[in-house]
C-alpha cells in the first residue's frame, strides 16, 4: 500500500513538472492548424478566443 502511494505521487509529480516545463512556442503544425481554422472560421467562440490570445501574448 505504501509503495503504491509513493509510485502514484511520483508519477503525478512528474506529470506536473512535465506540463510546467513544456515549450511555450507553437510548432509549425500548430501554426498551420490555426491558419486553417482562421480561414475556415470553424473555431468555437472565436471572438472570445482571439481576445484571450491577445491578452496572453
Amino acid at each position: 500500500m505504501k509503495l503504491t502511494r509513493i509510485i502514484t505521487s511520483t508519477c503525478m509529480a512528474a506529470a506536473f513538472v512535465t506540463g510546467g516545463v513544456s515549450c511555450s512556442e507553437k510548432g509549425p503544425g500548430e501554426k498551420a492548424g490555426e491558419k486553417i481554422d482562421d480561414v475556415l472560421d470553424q473555431r468555437p467562440a472565436e471572438e472570445v478566443r482571439d481576445k484571450v490570445e491577445d491578452v496572453v501574448e
